[in-house]
């Protein structure tokens, strides 16, 4: 299955059912991203200040061990095979909270399951024009990285407040922080603000661009329709009309040459 990055849901979710698409990150300086009711710190072992951590939870909230004991449990117990009561689970949850399910699920064979699956990484088909980095339509690889160094390209994912839309977008690392969290500046916007390990889904080790002989040979493998490619341009040709990105003639100019191939 090819993500459709970097504003892409894999596993079956189209972009209008979780919310995929462009963010306007408004941030202060070397300060945390104030998206439309959504935070890009979020729950993991390297955390922020302000998070909580499960042992934190633990203390101050009794039960909460034992209480997603009591879940695992029920469903374990349930008649049909472990995988298919699991999957049930994510079905259910995903009616209503899409997002969180898409990034939970990634983040944890990523992290928990990485050996165990040999996965190192993943690849994704780029849906926006970002100058200098991709144009809709290209291949993009990327790889699971251990520890992101400066200038590295990131890939960050991120829900709304009520955790149901899910976002994606690029960042260039900046520098690590003392507090384990990385300082990113979003490679559309140029703003830079914090994440953290668990809003990163991958680093960008590859542009394969539209037309190219290796594009030629993984695009018909993705499934993807061209269909939705053509959208994908004739809306960053509209946006870019009505913007003032920098290079926006060039750019426009390269995505009516795609569109003219994929028509």
């Amino acid at each position: 299955m090819f993500p459709h990055a970097p504003g892409a849901i894999a596993g079956g979710f189209s972009p209008s059912q979780a919310g995929a698409g462009t963010a306007g990150a408004k941030a202060e300086p070397d300060g945390e991203p104030e998206y439309p009711g959504g935070t890009l710190l979020s729950y993991h072992r390297y955390y922020a200040p302000g998070f909580v951590s499960m042992a934190e939870a633990t203390q101050t909230e009794t039960g909460v061990v034992e209480a997603y004991e009591r879940l695992a449990r029920e469903v374990l117990d349930r008649p049909e095979s472990i995988p298919s009561a699991i999957h049930n689970l994510l079905l259910k949850l995903a009616e209503t909270h899409p997002g969180a399910v898409y990034w939970i699920v990634r983040k944890f064979y990523q992290e928990y399951l990485r050996l165990y699956v040999s996965d190192t990484g993943y690849i994704g088909i780029a849906d926006r024009y970002e100058p200098d980095l991709m144009y809709p339509g290209d291949i993009n690889l990327y790889m699971v990285p251990e520890s992101p160094q400066p200038s590295d390209v990131v890939q960050i994912t991120f829900t709304d407040k009520n955790e149901v839309s899910v976002y994606v977008i690029h960042g260039r690392v900046l520098r690590c922080n003392e507090d384990r969290s990385i300082q990113v500046e979003d490679t559309s916007t140029g703003e830079d603000y914090r994440v953290v390990d668990w809003n990163i889904l991958g680093k960008l080790v590859k542009v394969i661009p539209f037309g190219s002989a290796e594009w030629q040979e993984l695009f018909p493998a993705s499934g993807i329709p061209k269909e939705w490619l053509v959208t994908s341009v004739e809306e960053n040709i509209r946006s870019l009309q009505e913007s003032d990105v920098r290079g926006k003639d060039e750019a426009i100019s390269e995505l009516k040459r795609r569109l003219q191939e994929l028509v």
